[in-house]
């Protein structure tokens, strides 16, 4: 529950900021990607869905351009609730695979980054 808890924190700062603030609105320019966040069963998680300067969020899990997949929802919730500590170490300890296009994953990062400050 924590950790789509989490993801729904996530995505309402990137709704927030893409609704009000007009440097994350240029940042969105150009930039259209899908990137997801779930569990390796697949039964949590979330889209993030930049397209045409614009973001929404949604629950399909299966077409992406990048996606981050946890082991186990607890694991995921305590490594990306430290951020990119958090997740590099996880990487490391093979508890969340990356799929997909690493570029659009760096931008995701980069998108949260932004939103996080």
């Amino acid at each position: 529950m924590r950790f789509l808890l989490l993801l729904a924190i996530v995505s309402s700062k990137f709704q927030k900021a893409a609704n009000t603030d007009r440097n994350f609105k240029k940042f969105l320019m150009g930039h259209e990607c899908k990137i997801v966040i779930k569990t390796r069963d697949g039964k949590k998680g979330k889209r993030f869905v930049f397209e045409n300067g614009k973001f929404r969020a949604d629950k399909n899990l299966d077409h992406f351009d990048a996606a981050m997949i946890w082991n186990d929802a607890a694991t995921a919730f305590v490594s990306m609730k430290k951020g990119e500590t958090g997740i590099t170490e996880a990487i490391q300890n093979h508890k969340v695979a990356i799929e997909g296009k690493l570029h659009a994953f760096t931008w995701f990062g980069a998108a949260i980054n932004f939103v996080m400050q």
